[in-house]
């Protein structure tokens, strides 16, 4: 099968199967005469192996590790494990912080609410003000990736 080939059939994009093949995800094909790649039916089975597991967020550099030892015949399955644990682990702290900044911004909305209720429409109720009574200094934006407030 050629590039364009296992892409269609696997769903994504033939740039997609070349970056699989520079990343170690499928193995490198032989080539025609005239340069060609020549994938074997089985690759898009592969490809999609790997768009589940990336749906779950294994990272590409994991998936290389995992697929390669497999292919050399070890057994990975250990690891597997244990690399998806630790993304539910990963999920849960997430969700925690979710929850946290969900409940700080219900509590920001209702005070907003109860200084807007209170002001004269031609006057500033001082929102963005109020966040220094609202949020402490020491919070960090559990959106931004790497920067977290204090573990509760």
């Amino acid at each position: 099968m050629r590039t364009s080939d296992v892409a269609r059939a696997a769903g994504v994009s033939a740039d997609t199967i070349r970056l699989y093949e520079r990343r170690g995800l499928v193995p490198h094909p032989r080539r025609t005469a005239s340069g060609y790649r020549q994938y074997p039916p089985e690759t898009v089975e592969r490809v999609r192996l790997v768009r589940r597991a990336l749906a779950l967020g294994f990272t590409l550099e994991e998936l290389a590790i995992v697929l390669t030892a497999r292919d050399r015949g070890e057994v990975p399955c250990r690891a597997v494990r244990a690399l998806a644990s630790e993304k539910l682990e990963a999920i849960d702290v997430r969700l925690e912080e979710l929850t946290a900044l969900r409940e700080r911004m219900v509590r920001v909305l209702d005070d907003w609410d109860a200084r807007i209720a209170r002001t004269p429409r031609d006057r500033p109720a001082g929102l963005l003000a109020a966040l220094a009574d609202l949020v402490p200094d020491d919070l960090r934006s559990p959106l931004l990736p790497g920067r977290r407030g204090p573990r509760r």
